[in-house]
């Protein structure tokens, strides 16, 4: 299973960094726009799995913390990430709104941001 958790990383990076390739080619179409997403995603996604092994740091964002003080750093990450997020996307609706654009996928990403918020608290107290 820690072999299989290792490799996750970088075969999602590839997979993601493939599709987004393709993408980027598609609207543009240009190759070294397309190859610069690419490697840009694939890049972190090597440096991630070269790097677990002889970083604590980096075995966190490859998805495999050490330990329970690690999870715990993680937990912490996430929170306060999703905190900052809220704010950023409250005050985007807002100067969108003010600008006269439109603030639909502002609303619709903390709509979701909330939700997810709401459904995982009553998952993990129904759990607890």
């Amino acid at each position: 299973m820690k072999n299989r958790s290792r490799w996750i990383t970088p075969v999602f990076g590839v997979l993601i960094g493939t599709v987004m390739g393709i993408v980027e080619y598609h609207r543009n179409g240009s190759a070294p726009e397309a190859l610069t997403v690419f490697a840009i995603v694939v890049g972190y996604s090597v440096a991630v799995l070269v790097l677990q092994r002889r970083s604590e740091v980096a075995g966190l964002f490859a998805g495999v913390p050490v330990d329970e003080r690690w999870r715990a750093i993680n937990t912490m990450a996430l929170a306060g990430t999703a905190q900052v997020l809220a704010v950023v996307l409250v005050v985007s609706f807002l100067g969108v709104e003010l600008t006269g654009g439109d603030p639909m996928p502002y609303a619709w990403t903390a709509a979701v941001l909330a939700l997810t918020y709401v459904a995982f608290t009553l998952w993990y107290r129904w759990r607890s």
